[in-house]
């Protein structure tokens, strides 16, 4: 096997095993987001449109000075785009070898220089305060697919196995399979995901590399730091020009004359060594200076400025577009009242500028209610993650999300603070419900609250307790709207009236100013581990003092 395949079986094996760790129990100590945090895109990205430095980024940092020595390793070896485009080329089947003169750096050079031009597009976005790093982070698309693609297939593909299976298990003595349900995973977007994917998958075929060599804006920022690599490909005197090598290099970084290459754009795979008839190739240091002839892709200085005026003008018209974020707790603005954030989750504008939509909140919430949003935030909050109560409530054990996520979009809470983190008050649309409407009892929303934040009352006509939310107990975690039996549209429903969004400080001060009371109810489980993970009551420390109208946040009520 050759060498750059074992390295990226086992980064991908690394990868996914990673991602499947990310999730319910969450396990300290494990770095399950390791591999997003080596994106130099993303840490560049996120600390430019952030104006802040989180030490969790700096692993691709890091990677950006070993580039100095190493050259462009990272895309060849441990990259897990990279490594999925050559599957799926693989997978679609081999094309025929194209000569070596159609298959140099020379004939291959007319959309090099993109992926610098979408780099600069970016960049210039984040320094306008807006983030477009999702779409073009590598480690942040890849890791879509996974977990909100691949990962519902498998979990699908298992279900599958073991329904088919089950007249087989008693035969061969293994009943207890028989009793093993697979949960299934619903996310949004998954299609617009897959399809992107075999579209790079088709450009690959065209051209191997297709992504890494042409669009790729953090193999740009890796490029721009591997011009002269310490560790490079060289050449000795035993090449026979037989340009096998020209033909075969997956990003074309070989010059029409093989003894020469464009080390900015080598991925240090290898592959040419491994094929020279004559071992003529080999890596290693080399201190030479007189290559200055070998320059990479030079995009013009007319291509850059549009570039960054396009990321500006980009970024200036997401902020100026209806549906902007709301820059302070201050100011008002149009926002839908279901964009409800996890808990924990930063102020909407910081939110959009340091989420990276890797999904990887998604893949670890255990109750499936985050999703990928398309256009609910507008254009520049499209693929983050939103609660989504109908399709699952956010357990109260649960703080897994904000353990996750490599920019700390989701801050990442104790499990006290996290359970004082209102995300938004439910609300009774009464026409839906049916002791409102049809009076037939129903104590479904006020059986399922863990928060004891449904009071049931008589009301004049009804001949049954009718439900009424106590603003000031309610959370929004949504176990009532997921849980309400009406079909379709629930009738109880939470919106983002009361949230508290935090950049800093404690979210239990904040609830005790406002005069919030989250009493876990006597005996109430998440159903995530039965009888396992319910913290004591003591774990709820806010007092009922200060429960004033008066004390209450504005928009609540004491109903």
């Amino acid at each position: 096997m050759r060498f750059q395949r074992a390295t990226q079986a086992v980064t991908l094996a690394g990868f996914v095993a990673l991602m499947a760790w990310a999730g319910y129990p969450y396990h300290e100590g494990l770095a399950v987001d390791f591999f997003l945090r080596l994106d130099p895109l993303i840490g560049v990205g996120t600390i430019v449109g952030s104006r802040s430095f989180p030490l969790a980024l700096l692993p691709g940092l890091i990677l950006l000075l070993a580039a100095l020595v190493l050259g462009r390793v990272f895309c060849g070896h441990i990259c897990p785009m990279g490594t999925t485009i050559d599957v799926l080329r693989y997978a679609v089947g081999p094309r025929r070898d194209p000569p070596a003169k159609s298959a140099s750096y020379e004939a291959t050079n007319r959309f090099r220089s993109w992926k610098y031009l979408i780099l600069a597009a970016i960049l210039a976005a984040g320094v306008a305060g807006v983030s477009l790093v999702h779409l073009g982070s590598p480690l942040s698309l890849v890791t879509r697919l996974y977990a909100l693609c691949l990962h519902p297939l498998a979990l699908m593909a298992g279900d599958w196995g073991l329904s088919w299976g089950a007249p087989l298990f008693g035969a061969v003595g293994l009943d207890e399979l028989a009793y093993i349900q697979v949960s299934k995973r619903l996310f949004a977007t998954n299609l617009f995901v897959a399809a992107l994917f075999c579209g790079i998958g088709l450009l690959a075929y065209w051209q191997p590399r297709f992504w890494c060599r042409n669009l790729c804006p953090a193999g740009a920022l890796l490029a721009l730091f591997s011009p002269r690599a310490l560790f490079r490909r060289v050449i000795s005197d035993e090449c026979t020009g037989c340009n096998r090598c020209v033909r075969e290099c997956p990003t074309g970084a070989i010059r029409d004359d093989p003894s020469l290459t464009v080390h900015s754009e080598c991925i240090m795979c290898l592959h040419c060594r491994e094929l020279c008839p004559e071992a003529a190739v080999s890596f290693g240091p080399h201190w030479s200076k007189g290559e200055s002839s070998l320059a990479g892709p030079d995009p013009t200085r007319r291509g850059i400025l549009m570039a960054v005026a396009g990321g500006v003008i980009t970024a200036g018209l997401l902020r100026s577009g209806l549906s902007q974020p709301r820059l302070s707790d201050k100011e008002g603005g149009l926002v839908d009242p279901e964009l409800i954030r996890p808990p924990g989750a930063l102020p909407e504008a910081q939110f959009r500028t340091v989420c990276v939509r890797c999904g990887e909140c998604m893949r670890a919430c255990p109750t499936n209610t985050l999703q990928p949003i398309w256009l609910l935030a507008g254009l520049e909050g499209i693929f983050s993650p939103v609660m989504t109560p109908r399709q699952g409530a956010c357990a109260t054990n649960c703080n897994v999300c904000g353990k996750v996520c490599p920019t700390g979009a989701i801050r990442d809470l104790p499990l006290i603070e996290k359970q004082h983190a209102k995300v938004g008050t439910a609300w009774i649309n009464r026409r839906n419900c049916l002791v409102w409407e049809q009076d037939k009892k129903c104590l479904v929303c006020d059986e399922c609250c863990p928060y004891k934040a449904i009071s049931l009352r008589p009301v004049a006509g009804l001949s049954h307790l009718a439900p009424f939310v106590l603003a000031n107990q309610c959370s929004g975690c949504g176990y009532c709207e997921n849980k309400c039996p009406v079909e379709g549209q629930s009738a109880i429903r939470v919106n983002i009236i009361g949230e508290i969004r935090l950049a800093s400080g404690s979210y239990q001060e904040k609830a005790k100013e406002y005069g919030l009371l989250f009493r876990k109810r006597d005996g109430f489980a998440d159903g995530l581990s039965p009888g396992a993970l319910d913290p004591p009551d003591t774990a709820y420390p806010v007092e009922s003092q200060g429960m004033e109208p008066g004390n209450l946040q504005r928009g609540f009520t004491d109903e």
